[in-house]
């Protein structure tokens, strides 16, 4: 077991913590992984102690059982279990990465599968008495990580946009790969389902605080820059006659310079329509357009939540709680892109850095 910027990786199961700060409200517990074609099953449990035998109280029992296609959500309390709770399917596949997501909500844990907003369990046990992590059973964990929560003593946070989860396919963060939902499905890695023309509740809040109702062209810093990790929440309505808008990460704050991503959605706008271009510039110099979709999730007139996950090799885009695209990195070292810029047919709703 090794320690990376405060992520656990490939811990030995079974594997016990403390969850650092407790489980707060907006606190993700993030756990990637693979069975592989001998397990059969595992469990991630939310306890008041970290005894892995017997298993203290549980606030929350994450059951994958294959031998079942089934995966349980349960509570255990003096050393009884509460009622079983089995709906949702089996979207884990044996030999598969995945990345599931916890987010520890005022009233229930939001649970996501690679990207997609898998569950709901809501709180029989308070969230602040089970501030430790117990997973065992058959599976190989490449790494543990806890993020988000405000301090405790804060005042109540007044949630983000949605937050990113993984795709399926794709291992962890942001679930690549998969299909499309359908039309006004949610996404999430995690997230509740959108109600056309209206923002959607965050699916996994962080630390810093949202810009409500910004003018478009809007641009912003980002602190640092961008790096592995980094999070960008943008919910924005296109406007009904919308033709095209762009989301810019920048070397700095005007357009006419570097751009590290240049990710435009093009309604109808030079001969292309209800089409995506991804690509990068340097000087005057634009980079190869990427153009592969498997859907187009915008709609004129209806409220899209946009998150922007910064991992080690590429950026990878959620839309609506459902992983879009990945767009490799074109320029280095990824500190120099330290601007947020948005403009075209759209109007902003938020838009978060964490």
């Amino acid at each position: 077991m090794a320690y990376a910027g405060g992520t656990v990786v490939n811990p030995t199961i079974p594997y016990t913590c403390p969850i650092p700060g407790g489980l707060q409200n907006g606190k993700m517990v993030i756990v990637q992984g693979t069975c592989h074609h001998h397990q059969n099953n595992f469990a991630i449990n939310l306890c008041t102690s970290p005894q892995i035998s017997p298993l203290p109280d549980t606030a929350l029992h994450f059951n994958v059982r294959f031998n079942e296609n089934a995966i349980i959500r349960n509570s255990q309390q003096y050393n009884a279990w509460g009622q079983e709770e089995r709906g949702g399917g089996m979207p884990l596949r044996k030999g598969t990465p995945f990345e599931i997501i916890i987010l520890a909500d005022p009233h229930h844990y939001k649970i996501s599968i690679n990207g997609r907003h898998f569950a709901t369990f809501r709180h029989r046990i308070p969230k602040e008495s089970a501030p430790y992590l117990i997973i065992s059973g058959e599976v190989n964990v490449s790494y543990v990580k806890f993020e988000g929560g405000a301090p405790i003593m804060q005042p109540h946070y007044q949630p983000p946009p949605p937050g990113y989860a993984p795709p399926p396919g794709y291992a962890p963060g942001y679930p690549t790969g998969h299909a499309p939902p359908p039309p006004g499905a949610s996404m999430y890695i995690a997230g509740q389902p959108m109600i056309p023309g209206s923002p959607a509740p965050p699916a996994y809040p962080g630390g810093a605080q949202p810009i409500y109702n910004p003018p478009v062209p809007f641009t912003t810093s980002i602190p640092g820059g961008i790096y592995p990790g980094r999070m960008i929440y943008i919910s924005g309505v296109p406007n009904p006659n919308v033709s095209r808008f762009t989301v810019n990460l920048m070397c700095g704050p005007s357009e006419q310079g570097d751009i590290g991503m240049h990710f435009d959605i093009r309604f109808n706008y030079g001969g292309a329509y209800n089409q995506t271009i991804r690509t990068h510039k340097v000087g005057s110099t634009w980079g190869t357009e990427e153009k592969h979709q498997n859907y187009f999730p915008f709609v004129p007139n209806a409220n899209s939540d946009m998150i922007i996950l910064v991992e080690q090799a590429s950026i990878k885009i959620a839309v609506n709680n459902q992983h879009f695209c990945e767009f490799n990195h074109r320029i280095q070292p990824l500190k120099r892109v330290d601007y947020l810029n948005v403009n075209g047919d759209v109007r902003l709703t938020s838009v978060k850095v964490q």
